[in-house]
């Protein structure tokens, strides 16, 4: 889901590169950034299951490639 040889240290990035890949709209990206921004934690329940999970999966194939670095 993410592009190939793609790794960020910032959610908005990783987040970014999810709707550059069509697995989410400007809206969820918006609405995700700003509830990060206003809680300072990562909410998911402002997207469905299925795009929740997609960024959760992300997230985790994000870091894997952080840390192999």
């Amino acid at each position: 889901m993410l592009e190939d040889g793609f790794s960020s240290d910032s959610y908005s990035a990783v987040l970014e590169n999810l709707r550059s890949n069509d697995f989410l709209n400007k809206e969820d990206v918006e609405n995700l950034i700003k509830e990060y921004l206003t809680t300072q934690r990562i909410t998911l329940d402002l997207v469905s299951d299925k795009k929740a999970k997609i960024v959760v999966e992300a997230l985790i194939d994000n870091y894997n490639r952080l840390k192999s670095k």
